[in-house]
């Protein structure tokens, strides 16, 4: 059986949209305030850009998301 670990990172857009960055893989232990931290950076020195090259306005939100795959017999 395999676990994969994702973080989502949802962001606003300065058109007021929401778009969202996907972390694989992060490491184990991560923290709201770590994410808050990466994020903010992202934002303050324009790494990404939303959908239209809508630049990034805010950090909203940050969720882990745990799956598991198990191959069928």
């Amino acid at each position: 059986m395999a676990e994969k670990r994702v973080v989502y990172l949802t962001f606003s857009t300065v058109g007021g949209k929401s778009t969202s960055v996907t972390i694989s893989a992060p490491r184990a232990g991560i923290t709201l305030q770590d994410a808050k931290t990466a994020a903010n950076a992202l934002v303050a020195n324009k790494v990404i850009l939303g959908s239209g090259d809508a630049l990034l306005a805010s950090f909203t939100s940050a969720s882990e998301v745990s799956t598991q795959s198990k191959d069928l017999q």
